[in-house]
């Protein structure tokens, strides 16, 4: 993600919290991603982590000592340099130093480097991982039956966790392919599986079925990944959680396909 031809993440507006408060996405990206200590423990968020610029509604990411790029584009209008000031004064005042604005890598980055080697490592072994999601991010939810996504890292496999409806067809084969095409995925190859799509029905509409497949790089290189195919009752999604999306603006043909009303689902909408 070089400044000449930087990758641009979408965001949408905001999430709902469980108070039912607007929480704008740009503060939630900027919350997760910017890097502050807690002393003597670690470093929170991405160490080395920076701001190039804001420009209009692009806020401009890099990394301390490269000319890398990433652009978080909001919708118009988002208050980047409101946000990033509030998010500044709430840090210190709670004892937590803001990083971002320092030109080099600070003391408190040095020293989680140092204290949390083996961690630091993974992250620097799973960086062609990370890159080459980051530029695939679309397919998660363009290419998988999915209505929910999760991920998180467990020594050298970056779990994902995608949970489709009972009633909605699971399809993992797209996903799979797309993210192994010899042309324009990631050089991974599936080293072992385990697909329960063909065993008998489950005796209780509670259960939940699971489809798990593991993936290597095809080159040899460390770390890899785990995908996890849910078929289940909607353990992360209730009955209003389509009029919620709704109303945060989700993509109706998208709700259409992984959330159906009625858990009606129409023929073209299983296929895509």
């Amino acid at each position: 993600m070089s400044s000449e031809n930087p990758i641009v993440v979408q965001l949408d507006s905001h999430v709902e919290i469980s108070q039912g408060d607007n929480y704008p996405m740009a503060f939630h990206a900027l919350d997760r991603l910017l890097p502050y200590a807690e002393p003597g423990v670690q470093v929170n968020g991405v160490p080395g982590l920076r701001i190039a610029a804001i420009r209009r509604d692009d806020l401009h990411l890099t990394l301390v000592n490269t000319n890398s790029r990433l652009l978080l584009r909001g919708i118009t209008g988002t208050r980047w340099s409101t946000y990033l000031d509030q998010r500044w004064k709430s840090l210190d005042a709670d004892g937590y130093p803001p990083l971002w604005k320092a030109p080099t890598l600070t003391t408190h980055e040095h020293d989680d480097a140092d204290s949390c080697r083996l961690v630091r490592k993974t992250e620097l072994d799973m960086q062609w991982l990370g890159s080459g999601l980051l530029r695939r991010i679309a397919l998660f939810h363009t290419s998988s039956s999915a209505y929910s996504t999760r991920s998180w890292i467990t020594d050298d496999e970056w779990i994902f966790e995608l949970d489709t409806r009972n009633d909605v067809r699971l399809d993992h084969d797209t996903l799979l392919s797309r993210l192994t095409d010899p042309v324009w995925g990631l050089p991974l190859r599936v080293s072992s599986h385990h697909c329960t799509c063909d065993d008998s029905p489950l005796p209780d509409s509670r259960y939940t079925r699971q489809c798990t497949y593991h993936l290597v790089n095809s080159q040899g290189l460390p770390c890899g990944m785990q995908i996890r195919f849910r078929s289940g009752p909607a353990v992360y999604a209730d009955d209003s959680t389509r009029e919620e999306l709704v109303r945060l603006g989700a993509d109706s043909g998208w709700l259409d396909r992984v959330l159906p009303e009625n858990g009606n689902v129409s023929d073209e909408g299983a296929d895509r």
